[in-house]
């Protein structure tokens, strides 16, 4: 008898229901897992203080001689009131429905925070009341016991000292305690501090930088040793807007490009092209450029994802696509269609997006893979121009104690010359030779190997005296396509070669 496949559950009843609440203990270790870096868990925070309407937000790390004690995050935004700070301690929170909020999960607190530490303790002032809440993992792991403070210890630690926030009627501070993944690295506390410090500088800068940079929002780090009077001495984290070139690399750029990614879903993105050589932060993105090229999303002004072709290229690192870089304002009405990662560090596009982006035009009539082909263009010159001055020396094809010999005898003060490698190929019949100028090597024809080496071996390395003397005659067309008169030598030249080379035959 044959078995027919299922082909609806409708009408299917259940017989009964059943409560299956999630075991405490391996949720919340699995949520642990997650993977938030310190600044990405920062960053969170960050998130949170923005929609509480802080104008200033201090990042603080406590430490002692031996390792980090506490990452305090202090705002003075509206403050919470214990409803309102009960909410948020959920996990799960409602807190960030408004679509105009940073939030998306109601998660982002308390990940962020475990993801680090052990222990979250959270105090805020609404109108000068205090009130505050703590989060243990042995608390969760009893039946998700979260632990109210005294309305006392609430002042007290509130009213503590934070330079440059000003708490006395409304704020926020955020504590984590109990660390046990931000370890002191090998080369020692103060390391592992820089070393923090560099990293959110980075990040943060870059998130907020819209926010940064039109003073919406001042973002503090100060590093205090635990036991000591507060210190005065904190750095304040500057914008790293990745679109701030002083002109752009390619006339007409940026452009706008009108993507359609359903017929009621239209989307524009902003085409940029960085002009080539530049040393600036906001280009070298931490000596990260080449893994900068690609989409920059961002939801409500904090910059979500910073790179990457999200599935429109392979390589997403590929050097000459290095100054191109692509700005999307996703609007709250295509939050459905947009899906952020826990982290919020990366963007899921929805189906059918880089077959809109591909197809997509701008006003001039210009094709997205044009903007992407201009953008090669201007490395590929920026490329050439640069490597001119550093010399050429043969490389692969010529024996290893050639090689350093010649290196020593062309270019003896070069630090790292250009090579030019030598490979056997197919050519047309006329052609003993042809320069690949992209890639840097001279062509010799497969066809004549044989009669060339006159009985001796094939190798890798064969015929040495015959590759130095035609990269001689090559030289000087290396990094330039020759006249017309110096093409059709080589091209006479190719022939009275390849017609000895018949002659060797016979």
């Amino acid at each position: 008898m044959s078995r027919q496949l299922i082909d609806s559950l409708e009408g299917v009843a259940a017989r009964s229901t059943e409560s299956l609440a999630p075991d405490p203990d391996r949720l919340i270790f699995a949520l642990r897992q997650i993977g938030y870096s310190i600044e990405q868990a920062l960053a969170d925070l960050v998130d949170n203080s923005i929609n509480a309407g802080a104008s200033t937000v201090l990042i603080r790390f406590i430490w002692n001689r031996e390792e980090i004690k506490q990452v305090v995050v202090a705002d003075n935004g509206c403050g919470m009131t214990p409803s309102e700070l009960r909410n948020a301690m959920r996990f799960g929170s409602d807190a960030d429905f408004d679509p105009n909020s940073l939030g998306k999960f109601g998660m982002g607190l308390k990940l962020a925070s475990f993801s680090h530490a052990r222990r979250l303790t959270v105090i805020s002032r609404r109108r000068g009341r205090a009130t505050g809440r703590r989060w243990t993992l042995d608390g969760i792991g009893d039946d998700w016991s979260s632990e109210l403070l005294k309305s006392a210890d609430a002042r007290r630690i509130i009213s503590s000292p934070v330079n440059s926030v000003g708490l006395n009627r409304s704020g926020t501070i955020v504590i984590w305690d109990d660390l046990d993944k931000l370890p002191t690295a090998k080369d020692g506390l103060r390391h592992t501090l820089r070393a923090i410090h560099r990293r959110l500088q980075l990040h943060l800068g870059l998130c907020f930088h819209r926010f940064i940079g039109d003073g919406r929002l001042h973002i503090l780090i100060d590093q205090q040793e635990q036991g000591e009077a507060e210190h005065h001495i904190q750095v304040s984290v500057p914008p790293l807007d990745p679109f701030a070139y002083p002109k752009s690399g390619k006339t007409g750029y940026p452009k706008l490009f009108d993507v359609e990614i359903e017929p009621d879903h239209q989307l524009q993105i902003e085409g940029h092209i960085w002009p080539p050589n530049s040393e600036i932060p906001e280009y070298r993105m931490g000596n990260r450029a080449a893994a900068s090229q690609g989409f920059y999303f961002y939801r409500n002004d904090r910059l979500i994802q910073a790179g990457g072709w999200n599935g429109l290229l392979q390589n997403e690192s590929e050097p000459h696509g290095s100054l191109a870089r692509v700005r999307v304002d996703m609007p709250p009405q295509l939050d459905a269609l947009f899906s952020l990662n826990v982290q919020k560090s990366s963007v899921i596009v929805p189906p059918g997006f880089i077959e809109a982006v591909t197809a997509s035009k701008s006003a001039d009539g210009s094709s997205f893979e044009h903007y992407r082909h201009d953008s090669h263009e201007v490395y590929r010159k920026k490329d050439k121009r640069a490597s001119r001055s550093i010399p050429l020396v043969p490389g692969r094809g010529i024996p290893v104690a050639a090689q350093r010999t010649i290196r020593e005898e062309l270019s003896p003060d070069s630090g790292r010359p250009r090579h030019v490698d030598f490979v056997w190929t197919e050519l047309d019949d006329d052609q003993l030779f042809r320069l690949d100028r992209e890639e840097r090597r001279i062509l010799l024809n497969r066809t004549y190997r044989t009669d060339v080496l006159r009985g001796f071996n094939a190798s890798g390395a064969d015929v040495p005296v015959l590759k130095m003397l035609i990269y001689f005659l090559l030289e000087s067309d290396m990094d330039q396509t020759g006249s017309l008169s110096r093409n059709r030598k080589l091209q006479k030249i190719n022939r009275i070669l390849t017609d000895l080379a018949e002659l060797q035959k016979g």
